[in-house]
Formats: C-alpha cells, sequence, structure tokens
C-alpha cells in the first residue's frame, strides 16, 4: 500500500472512529494477526499475502489517528518520542509494499501484523 492509498484510508477511518460505528471488528483484527504471525497452519502464497496485507493496512489506517491522538496527549518527553517513531515506523511500513518474493511477502505481512498489535495496545482499543 503506498503513501496516497494510506493517507485516504486514514482519512476515511478517521472519520467513521469519530463517529458511533467502528471502522473495524477488533476480534477480525486480531484473527487476521493471528493469521500473519502464522498461527494458522495454512500456508500462505503471496496472493494470500497480498489479501491479508491489505487488511492489515486497512486496520492500521484505522488505529493510526486514534493513537496519533493518544501519543499527542503524552507530554513531550522521552515517552512520546518513542511513540511518535514507532508510529512513524508503523507508517513507512505500510509503505513499503510486498516485495516480489513469498519470503519478503511473509515478512512484510508479519511486520504488519506486529504493528497492528502495537497500535491496539497503545492506542486505546483494548477491550
Amino acid at each position: 500500500m503506498k503513501t496516497q492509498q494510506l493517507d485516504s484510508v486514514s482519512e476515511a477511518t478517521t472519520t467513521e472512529l469519530s463517529g458511533q460505528e467502528p471502522c473495524f471488528d477488533l476480534n477480525r483484527v486480531r484473527y487476521s494477526i493471528s493469521r500473519a504471525r502464522g498461527q494458522s497452519s495454512v500456508p500462505f502464497n503471496h496472493e494470500a499475502l497480498a489479501e491479508l496485507e491489505t487488511e492489515l493496512c486497512g486496520y492500521i489506517g484505522c488505529l493510526l489517528p486514534t493513537a496519533r491522538e493518544a501519543a499527542d496527549k503524552l507530554r513531550h518527553g522521552t515517552e512520546w518520542h518513542q511513540r511518535l517513531a514507532r508510529l512513524d515506523g508503523i507508517k513507512r511500513q505500510v509503505e513499503q509494499g510486498l516485495g516480489e518474493g513469498v519470503l519478503s511477502a511473509h515478512v512484510q505481512v508479519q511486520q504488519l501484523a506486529l504493528g497492528c498489535q502495537w497500535l491496539i495496545e497503545h492506542g486505546g482499543q483494548q477491550q
């Protein structure tokens, strides 16, 4: 997913997050994370990994604005700087894309899953 796609997802999901309806089901996000982290017995091909990447990037686009708002509420210091650096890293990971081979796609999807999990834990989305 490229920067323009991430920006459009973020804009769309920010509106959804500010309203009554959440833009995702937290259980579905957790299921996608577990699939991406290899807790599924089904081996992935590049096409399946591309679908999983799209799901995870959508969730990240949904979670990033909330996590950034939470980070902005922190006092400007070490923790604030660490959170912003992590958020920027997750955004860069989304922009990286899958790559050509199955191995690079698998690693990318795992990294997106870790980012998604971090956003849930640090963005106030735990339920």
